[in-house]
This record gives structure tokens, sequence and C-alpha cells, in this order.
């Protein structure tokens, strides 16, 4: 899996300033974040996206159970209900309908290729990456899906993993400062570094939908 190269990574972090400090002046406060209602919208968009292979622009909303895609140059922030994901360039990730309970907010997506940041409210989700199924219950959770292998990054909360190869296998792990993992083929799950995703992009996502992030910022990561 290939890091981020520099000029991706300028480009990545100038979304996020142009982004950032509204979330953040919402929610780093002594009050905490700013209450907002629940919505589905696009908070911030860059370069070319589809939804459901149709072109797309800022006041599309998307909603579970569709398909989203971005261009090389893309790059979406999308608030459905509960919950906040910053897409990546060259992602494609399809989202799971809703339940009745929480109709704004998906039951969980496959992420086909590229990469996401996702942080979730209450309630069961399943994610799915070519190589593994991902159980979670309201955590902040970076996925990359790459040709030769995947890479998750738990930032905080707990997931259950299931790899593809071996699906009776659950793979319990929990994080309070992020625990990355590669993901391939028939193998376990590997220890790696963090890649492509920081804690001010988490504290933008969570602010979004009126939370902060857990995360224990003096944890290293295991």
């Amino acid at each position: 899996m290939k890091p981020s190269r520099p000029h991706e990574h300028m480009h990545r972090r100038d979304f996020l300033q142009r982004g950032v400090m509204f979330g953040l002046t919402l929610c780093m406060g002594a009050g905490g974040c700013a209450k907002k209602p629940l919505r589905q919208e696009i908070h911030q968009l860059e370069g070319a996206l589809t939804v459901d292979e149709r072109p797309a622009g800022p006041e599309t909303i998307i909603r579970p159970g569709q398909t989203v895609a971005t261009s090389g140059q893309g790059r979406v922030t999308v608030v459905m209900g509960e919950d906040a994901f910053l897409i990546g360039p060259n992602t494609r990730v399809s989202f799971q309908p809703a339940d009745a309970r929480r109709p704004m907010s998906s039951t969980g997506f496959t992420l086909h290729s590229g990469r996401i940041l996702s942080v979730f409210g209450p309630g069961p989700k399943n994610l799915k990456v070519p190589t593994a199924t991902i159980g979670i219950r309201g955590t902040g959770i970076f996925l990359q899906a790459e040709p030769e292998r995947d890479y998750l990054c738990l930032c905080y909360g707990r997931i259950d993993i299931r790899m593809h190869a071996n699906p009776e296998e659950v793979i319990p792990l929990e994080s309070r400062h992020h625990a990355s993992r590669h993901l391939s083929g028939s193998s376990a799950p590997v220890k790696a570094p963090m890649l492509n995703h920081t804690d001010e992009e988490l504290y933008l996502l969570e602010s979004l939908v009126n939370r902060r992030p857990d995360l224990d910022e003096t944890a290293t990561g295991y």
C-alpha cells in the first residue's frame, strides 16, 4: 500500500483547512458542540462526484442505499443523520439502506475502492472491504481498499473483524487512539502505521453531528 504522495497530502490539507475551522470552533470550546439538527447534506465538495452514476454537486442529498464515487482529485464530506464521512479521491462506496429506527443513517457500507474516514452514532453497522467485514457500534474508523491489500485504522472504539477467507473467526479490536492493521487474503490482520487521515479530520467530522471524538491523545495506538 502506498502512502499519500507529497502533493496529494498538501491537496488534502488545503481541503481540510477550508472546512475545519467551522467544525473546530463549534466543538473544541468549553461549551462543547453547538447543537444542529440531524440532516443529510454535503458539507464540502471538491472535484467531480457521482451518485448512483449520475453527476452530483454541492446541493445533492446523499441518502442511504446510494453509491458514491469521486474522481482522481475529488473529495467530499457527507453528513448522513448521526454519521459523517470524509470520502477521498478515486473512491467508490455503496451505502446500505437505513432501518426504521434511524431513517437518515445508513446501516453500513461497502468500500469498493479508495478511502473513507467515518464517524458513527449509536447502533450496529457492517462495513465491507474486499478482504473483510467489520462490525461496529458507534466509533471512528478509517478504511482504505487497494488492489494488493486493504487497510483499516480503528481511531477509537471497538470493532469485530471477520476476514472473508475465514469468516467463522471473529477478531476483536479496541482502541482509544489509532490501532491500524493491514488486511490481506488468507492471513490475519497485521499491525501497520497510521496512514492518510488525521485527528483534526476526526474532530471536524464529529462536530458536524454534534459530538466530539472519544480520542485519548496520550495513547500511542497498538
